[in-house]
């Protein structure tokens, strides 16, 4: 099985491997800028990377759908290899393609926002719900995966998807209050990466799963992960994320049928805990 797009962006996926990751830290090994804007140069270096990498693996892939075409179809070995790495290609393709669609220059305002969310927000977001709530987190780095998520009707496991999974997670990988800090991260695709915030969603998992959620403690992740949500059951309680991908989502939350009301910014999330909970928070964010 080969691994799809949405494996390579959220809570489910070998993050470490993402080829903007390997771009960033290629960027990060150069001497640090030292303003804002000339941080910004680097811009049209890390998308020619991307736009590099995009061309060759859109010319690997027309090789390998050319050498199928000429493959003795009695070859089953040969047809199976062949068909495994068009499937791969294009699954890389996808994934740049999309990466390249929504790159675009940071400003000093977004790269604080999104600083703040892993400091404040992640704070915050343990005082305002009760340590009771078994409320689990899934972070996904790209707005385009999401999307597909969303089209998709929910959440899947790996095994729903017919895709390896690369986690110690056999289900969806999601974190409770006190450990959200790493949804957070895998939210977030990185401001070396010049990509847009992604986003977290936010759901109960089923009654039998609702102990080990509790009992995560103070560790990264739910050890296992949970079973997926269908984005219309009532156990959905929310997609999060930043302003700039708001009117976005609400279209495509409204062209799926679903409720326009259950999309916040990182405040509304916190305001919305704090109506649901009763729980005032002394910090605020």
């Amino acid at each position: 099985m080969v691994e799809s797009i949405e494996d390579r962006q959220d809570n489910s996926s070998n993050v470490g491997e993402n080829p903007w990751q390997k771009m960033a830290n290629e960027v990060l090994r150069q001497p640090q800028k030292e303003s804002f804007p000339t941080y910004n140069e680097s811009f049209e270096m890390v998308r020619g990377n991307f736009q590099k990498n995009y061309n060759a693996k859109v010319e690997s892939l027309q090789k390998l759908k050319e050498q199928l075409a000429t493959t003795d179809e009695n070859d089953s070995r040969m047809v199976n290899y062949l068909t495994g790495r068009i499937d791969s290609e294009m699954s890389t393709v996808s994934y740049l393609g999309s990466v390249l669609k929504r790159m675009r220059l940071n400003d000093e305002e977004d790269l604080k926002k999104r600083s703040e969310i892993l400091g404040k927000f992640s704070k915050a977001v343990d005082e305002v719900i009760p340590d009771g709530e078994p409320i689990v987190f899934h972070g996904v780095n790209n707005i385009e995966t999401i999307k597909t998520i969303i089209e998709s009707g929910g959440l899947k496991t790996p095994e729903e998807r017919g895709v390896d999974f690369k986690s110690f997670a056999t289900q969806i990988d999601v974190t409770a209050k006190k450990n959200i800090r790493t949804s957070c991260n895998f939210a977030d695709a990185g401001a070396h990466s010049f990509l847009p915030y992604g986003g977290m969603f936010v759901f109960y998992p089923k009654e039998y799963e609702k102990d080990n959620v509790l009992s995560t403690g103070d560790g990264t992740e739910v050890y296992g992960g949970v079973e997926g949500v269908d984005l219309r059951e009532e156990r959905f309680v929310g997609l999060i994320t930043t302003d700039e991908n708001i009117d976005e989502m609400e279209e495509i939350f409204q062209t799926n049928g679903l409720d326009t009301k259950k999309i916040f910014t990182h405040e509304q999330f916190l305001e919305y805990c704090r109506r649901s909970f009763s729980k005032q928070s002394g910090q605020g964010y």
